[in-house]
């Protein structure tokens, strides 16, 4: 249980990264803020929404329900789910880079911002280095 807060913790850390960077997805100030993660006592993996504020339980099925960003995203969050729940490394492919056929390379529309998620993400052990 004490692990999973530790990825939850590292996952909100990243979140916060993109959220403050790029075109700021997960970041909503005049609303709720950041989207979090959540541990509760049972062990259970809950995302609080930055738009809605609203609580999310994501082991429910349908969850994406009362997610307020886009699929990139929704995708996002199920993998960081996976890695606050088992350990499990997310795929690099989530943080690129991409081909230049794929939006230009740049699906997330960050831009140079990407690298500096990117960095993060490996640097909290969230996802490995593309080799």
């Amino acid at each position: 249980m004490e692990e999973k807060q530790k990825r939850a913790n590292k996952a909100n850390e990243l979140i916060t990264v993109i959220g403050s960077c790029g075109r700021k997805f997960f970041n909503y100030p005049n609303k709720h803020g950041f989207g979090r993660f959540e541990v509760d006592d049972r062990g259970r993996i809950w995302f609080i929404d930055g738009y809605t504020g609203k609580r999310i339980y994501l082991h429910y099925r349908y969850w994406k329900r009362g997610f307020s960003e886009g699929g990139t995203l929704q995708a996002l969050v199920n993998c960081l789910k996976r890695y606050i729940a088992t350990g499990e490394p997310v795929f690099p492919s989530h943080f690129g880079p991409w081909t230049k056929w794929l939006s230009d390379g740049d699906p997330w529309g960050y831009g140079e911002d990407m690298q500096q998620v990117r960095d993060c993400a490996i640097k909290l052990g969230i996802t490995n280095p593309v080799t």
